[in-house]
């Protein structure tokens, strides 16, 4: 009976503890993204209307990265965001974080580029006979070339379980294998912390837990 009860238990837990962490998860994701512009516009909901609406702020920054979108696709659009960008370089901190924060961007969303750039690699790290799951960022400067005499790749060496979070190595081009791998199947696994692989799917049925051995 005992015995039963614990299969019972552990049935539920891998019913619950998925769909907890994706709930969790989800609302992590609306409340930050709703509290960028939220907190101003609740002020004022709340000021005239003396309501706070949920999810309005969220909303608004969708509309916002639209309209931006589509401004952007024009000629005048264009040059206009072309010179707030340089206007808001000018700002010393800004300058440090901002072009980093855009080359990642890109990167993540942006249109797959042909060639070796945003794919993913193995690469012997940290460690000779260690392989380690990378994506490859940009090619490595003049300088690194002409000081190394080695044509090197800039690695992004993910951390588990946040892949937007790792470390950066300068990978000689012929030391790199590259995978058919896509990004987003990249991210799967290291997400996962290596639990899941690509192809794998979640169909194991949660009834075999109850069966008799």
């Amino acid at each position: 009976m005992g015995k039963r009860k614990s299969r019972y238990f552990l049935t539920g837990l891998l019913i619950v503890l998925p769909v907890l962490a994706t709930l969790y998860l989800f609302v992590s994701l609306f409340s930050f993204f709703d509290n960028i512009l939220g907190r101003y516009i609740s002020r004022m909901t709340i000021a005239y209307f003396d309501v706070r609406i949920p999810g309005l702020g969220l909303l608004v920054f969708l509309i916002l990265i639209f309209v931006t979108g589509f401004f952007a696709t024009n000629f005048i659009g264009r040059r206009l965001l072309h010179y707030f960008e340089n206007l808001w370089l000018k700002f010393p901190m800004v300058k440090k974080v901002y072009p980093a924060a855009k080359q990642i961007t890109h990167f993540l969303f942006g249109r797959k580029t042909e060639g070796e750039i945003q794919k993913v690699v193995l690469v012997e790290y940290p460690s000779k006979g260690i392989y380690s799951l990378g994506f490859v960022t940009n090619q490595s400067d003049n300088e690194m070339r002409e000081k190394t005499g080695k044509e090197l790749l800039n690695i992004l060496i993910p951390s588990v379980p946040n892949p937007w979070s790792g470390f950066i190595v300068f990978v000689p081009r012929a030391e790199v294998i590259y995978l058919n791998m896509t990004v987003e199947e990249a991210i799967k696994i290291i997400v996962s912390g290596g639990v899941l692989n690509p192809k794998d799917l979640i169909d194991r049925p949660y009834t075999e837990f109850l069966e008799e051995e």
